[in-house]
């Protein structure tokens, strides 16, 4: 559909700013999020959350393009693929200065791991329970606790749902905590702490662990990514080929445990230079884009795909004319199909 060959060439050779580049990832990761916020609404028609996932469905639909500068509007909700991207790269920007700044000053980071067993569960009310009682725990006690705070804490902690399938509509939850500390006595501190708040029975102490950070910007993505995964696990199909499995319906319990709970926190230098509101929300006017090597005319492009037809793309409804010419590749077809596959159910008996 791009019927302006100017748009077309520009798209091919020019070398454009970074917008246009800003728009092709916006476009793949459109794909994903409009398959999976579909699923989301049709496997789960009596969630709480369908309004949410109709709203993610519909998140960053429209670019509005102006003298060379495109801005969009978007969902700011936890479980949307695009905002969640957009998050991860706003925290790690303004994660990876201060950690920086504090690795000048002397401090070592550590990666700490704390996990608990298993909330096994077909009811999002018993999850979102045993969720909040794990949160007290940390809150009350270790991140509250003198000895905390005698150390003089800096980090962030995120909490992160993952999930398998028991057998249909059951479901074995994982709530688990991925935390940055400064300090090795901190991190000694923190494990040892959690063990003894839950013993060896309730979380297993080989699973509470601590390491050092090397690489600064891979320790800020890991920790700043999502707080559920989407695809759980790999089996063989009909044609005996490995295939990743989504449950929408695990998916929606963890979204409806979770909404409302803050899945980031901060603690330390990073609440005083960062704080928690911006670890876990954006701002719109933040993500305008500079497009003008892209040479589209001004106007609304609304977003239209047909994956099966190599067409996804925000366009001009007046002109036809495609905002980013981004190309459907194999990979897209791809995990469309793992997106809107069925769900497959282990044995019940």
């Amino acid at each position: 559909m791009c019927k302006d060959r100017t748009n077309i060439t520009n798209c091919k050779e020019s070398p454009l700013k970074n917008g246009s580049d800003s728009l092709k990832k916006k476009a793949k990761v459109k794909i994903i999020s409009h398959n999976f916020t579909r699923k989301l609404s049709e496997k789960n028609p009596d969630s709480k959350l369908m309004k949410a996932y109709m709203d993610a469905h519909v998140c960053s639909n429209v670019y509005t393009v102006q003298g060379g500068k495109a801005h969009s509007h978007y969902c700011h909700r936890a479980f949307c693929p695009i905002c969640q991207r957009i998050q991860t790269a706003q925290n790690v920007k303004k994660f990876l200065p201060v950690m920086k700044y504090l690795a000048s000053e002397g401090r070592e980071f550590y990666f700490v791991t704390l996990t608990l067993q298993n909330c096994v569960t077909d009811d999002a009310r018993v999850l979102r329970d045993f969720m909040r009682r794990c949160n007290r725990m940390w809150a009350d006690g270790i991140r509250t606790k003198h000895k905390f705070r005698s150390l003089g804490i800096s980090g962030v902690i995120k909490k992160e749902c993952t999930y398998h399938v028991v057998k249909k509509d059951l479901f074995s939850f994982h709530y688990h905590f991925h935390i940055i500390v400064d300090s090795l006595e901190a991190a000694k501190y923190v494990v040892a702490q959690w063990k003894k708040l839950h013993g060896s029975t309730v979380a297993d102490a080989r699973f509470q662990k601590y390491k050092k950070i090397e690489d600064f910007e891979n320790a800020a993505i890991e920790v700043f990514k999502y707080a559920s995964k989407a695809s759980v696990s790999k089996s063989k199909g009909r044609d005996g080929k490995k295939k990743i499995q989504i449950n929408y319906k695990a998916l929606d319990m963890i979204y409806t445990a979770m909404h409302g709970m803050q899945r980031m926190s901060s603690f330390g230098q990073f609440r005083t230079m960062i704080g928690d509101e911006a670890l876990n929300d954006f701002r719109d006017e933040d993500l305008v884009l500079n497009i003008e090597g892209l040479n589209v005319e001004d106007g609304c492009y609304t977003w239209y795909m047909s994956v099966k037809d190599k067409v996804a793309d925000w366009y001009n409804m007046e002109t036809g004319e495609a905002l980013c010419c981004y190309k459907v590749t194999r990979k897209d077809e791809l995990l469309q199909d793992i997106y809107l596959d069925e769900d497959i159910f282990p044995n019940s008996g």
